[in-house]
């Protein structure tokens, strides 16, 4: 949050522009007349020229609610003569010269104008003799009613006023080339007030509110103040002659009163031209929103951009956005700490994207060993030994986004795909997970009480990064998800294999703590679920909790990114690890325990607390809906910032298509061989069983 922004706001800008928009949806919908509009612009205090604007516009309001009084039925009743008196006093003197006027009893007249020296003349006497020019019966609440909508106008061209620099000065804190609304929500509720469709204050008159409307889209579209004042006097003449006409039933005012209509309209539908055409053309800019990136290192893969902060710590993203490459994103172990990643995501919003960038970061940047102990349910790590390449829209932009705007050319990664079978169990479909050169599988006899030797792993890992030009082991190693649910049991199949392989690489770890490392989890918690004693057929499951793999994970100074859609069922202490955490999309709720958004919003220490309340607006609106923007709070920092991940320079799983297809498709183009013809030509690496034993035998050895 810029902090310039809010010490002259006097409050978070997102508040104040909510604040400011509400107004203009109240003037809007007619609700409140001026005086709304006089209530908001007393609360500014940092724009000083709203000062005597305030003061303009109270004194002819309090003026014209008081000549509204005089007109009540019940003071009609009075002698004419003594209302005569009352209005004659409340109107005062006015000067012929230099136009001073001064309230006063009747010696005033004697006295000489302080500015000028002229003669102060009653003022109700010029309105009089302009009426009775015009041929009008007179009264003395006509003559009232005259001044007072002349006060009126002047009320709102100070009002139009007003508005101009409540708009302008906000452009200029923020930051912003010209006031602008960004809700198209808000946008279409102030031209439903407009056409009618929602009905509105019903109470004034339609010119008043068209005046009010006006003050708003007027200010929007940039008419200057000469035109809109001109457009105010005429709309007031068509309400002060109406007034007298209708009401008051002066006789003659009605041909006044057509007349008033006649020029009010003519004008009003030429200026509204004038905005419709503005207005058109703004909000166009604002769809077709402007996005600059900055200038890339050449050469070097960042694995995400971040958005300058002022683009959107108002509440709305800006119509220029402005990315920078982002290179040196803190993830990675130091000599006595390992960060915790954590994304939180709804399924199909660009979690897996996500770590792909990061894996493809870690890779690239610190030549570190991924593990993925479960693949996401499409396996997209199995694709990732294939450079990102075009075979489709979607792919060719992918393509031209690493190249045009990273200058990064694509590449695909060392990658290794282990396949964990039980005895006797089909290979899987070829067609959904086809064999290729970077599988091997693993036969066992129980998925979840099973040794794996990670050394022959980590060497088969070194033969396949050679062909990428490493000397040692580097890339991927990610066990490929069948999505296995073993009903008799009650037990997911895929999440004891992955748990059991997290342990397994656990121990590899401890004595090879000199190599780069990193495990991705996606879906935790479908692992996280499965870390809990488990009882089968007397058989006895036990395997490390992953938050004790995560206190492990930081002596072995390794790195851990995870990724939920579940963030209220993550356990308490893996969401406290979490050194960053990405999310967007997250469910809200009126129960506070139950909405995602509040829940990881609380959990967060933030150097600036007024930020949660702008990250909650943007994500309860929806506003990065349809634009692949991540929220990141960084825990040492204490902030939060916006990103939006890059490609990453391998191939990604495709929702449209096989990965049989893909890899079709890159061998049709690169000429080079990547399937193999079945599962049986797959290499098998040797697992041993662990020793275990029933619940019956465990008590038959204790007796003895």
């Amino acid at each position: 949050m810029s902090l310039e922004a809010v010490s002259e706001l006097g409050c978070s800008p997102s508040v104040f522009l909510d604040a400011l928009a509400k107004r203009l949806i109240d003037a809007s919908a007619g609700r409140g007349g001026i005086e709304v509009l006089l209530q908001f612009l007393e609360a500014l205090d940092f724009i000083p020229e709203l000062a005597p604007i305030r003061g303009s516009i109270k004194r002819h309001s309090i003026f014209f609610e008081t000549a509204l009084g005089k007109c009540d039925k019940e003071r009609l009743k009075l002698p004419l003569q003594k209302r005569h008196n009352e209005i004659s006093e409340l109107l005062g003197f006015k000067c012929q010269k230099c136009g001073y006027e001064s309230s006063g009893s009747w010696m005033t007249a004697l006295s000489r104008c302080p500015k000028c020296k002229g003669q102060l003349t009653p003022y109700y006497v010029s309105i009089e003799m302009d009426m009775l020019k015009r041929g009008l019966e007179m009264t003395p609440e006509a003559v009232l009613m005259h001044v007072a909508y002349d006060r009126v106008a002047e009320a709102y061209v100070e009002g139009y006023e007003g508005v101009r620099l409540v708009m302008s000065k906000t452009a200029e804190v923020l930051g912003w080339a010209k006031y602008r609304i960004d809700q198209p929500e808000i946008r279409s509720y102030m031209d439903r007030y407009r056409l009618g469709q929602l009905s509105g204050e019903t109470h004034i008159p339609r010119e008043e509110k068209q005046l009010l409307q006006f003050l708003v889209r007027g200010n929007m579209a940039g008419i200057p103040k000469e035109d809109a004042e001109k457009l105010v006097r005429l709309n007031t003449e068509v309400l002060k002659w109406g007034y007298i006409f209708q009401v008051l039933g002066v006789s003659g005012a009605g041909s006044l009163y057509d007349e008033a209509v006649a020029n009010y309209g003519f004008l009003h539908d030429e200026i509204n031209v004038r905005i419709r055409k503005t207005l058109t053309e703004l909000y166009a800019e604002q769809r077709e929103r402007k996005i600059q990136i900055t200038k890339s290192l050449g050469g070097y893969y960042a694995p995400c951009l971040l958005m300058q902060k002022h683009c959107w710590e108002t509440g709305q993203l800006s119509s220029d956005v402005t990315f920078e490459p982002y290179y040196k994103l803190p993830i990675f172990p130091e000599a006595d700490y390992g960060p915790v990643e954590i994304a939180y995501a709804p399924r199909g919003k660009g979690k897996t994207l996500l770590l792909s960038a990061v894996a493809s970061y870690v890779i690239q940047f610190k030549r570190e060993i991924v593990f993925s102990p479960m693949n996401d349910k499409s396996n997209s790590f199995s694709l990732a030994g294939l450079p990102l390449f075009p075979y489709d829209k979607r792919t060719k932009d992918l393509t031209q986004t690493l190249q045009n705007q990273l200058d990064v050319e694509p590449q695909g990664v060392p990658t290794l795909t282990l396949t964990v079978l039980r005895k006797g169990e089909k290979p899987p479909s070829p067609e959904k997970d086809p064999p290729t050169v970077f599988d091997r599988t693993i036969e066992v006899k129980d998925p979840s009480g099973f040794d794996v030797d990670f050394d022959q792993v980590m060497n088969e890992l070194k033969g396949i990064s050679e062909r990428y030009g490493f000397s040692q082991p580097v890339g991927l190693v990610n066990v490929r998800n069948l999505q296995r649910f073993d009903p008799a049991t009650n037990v997911y199949v895929d999440a004891q294999i992955a748990s059991n392989m997290l342990t397994q690489f656990d121990k590899w770890r401890k004595s090879h703590l000199s190599r780069p490392a990193r495990v991705i989890i996606d879906e935790v918690h479908d692992i996280a679920s499965a870390q809990v004693v488990l009882y089968a057929r007397d058989a006895l499951r036990t395997s490390a909790t992953i938050s004790d793999f995560i206190k492990e994970s930081r002596r072995n100074r390794l790195g851990l990114c995870l990724a939920t859609q579940r963030p209220l069922e993550i356990q308490p202490d893996i969401r406290d690890a979490a050194t960053n955490v990405f999310f967007r999309g997250l469910a809200s709720s009126k129960d506070k325990m139950r909405s995602e958004i509040d829940f990881l919003l609380d959990s967060l220490q933030l150097e600036d607390p007024s930020e949660r309340s702008v990250v909650r607006e943007i994500n309860n609106r929806g506003i990065f809906r349809n634009v692949p923007l991540w929220f990141w709070y960084n825990q040492p920092s204490y902030s939060i910032e916006v990103i939006q991940p890059c490609p990453p320079t391998f191939c990604l799983q495709d929702p449209k298509k096989t990965p049989r297809e893909i890899f079709k498709l890159y061998e049709k183009q690169s000429g080079k061989k990547v399937l193999l013809r079945n599962w049986s030509q797959v290499p098998v690496l040797q697992s041993t069983e662990k020793e275990t034993a029933t619940a019956g035998e465990l008590l038959r050895r204790r007796k003895r």
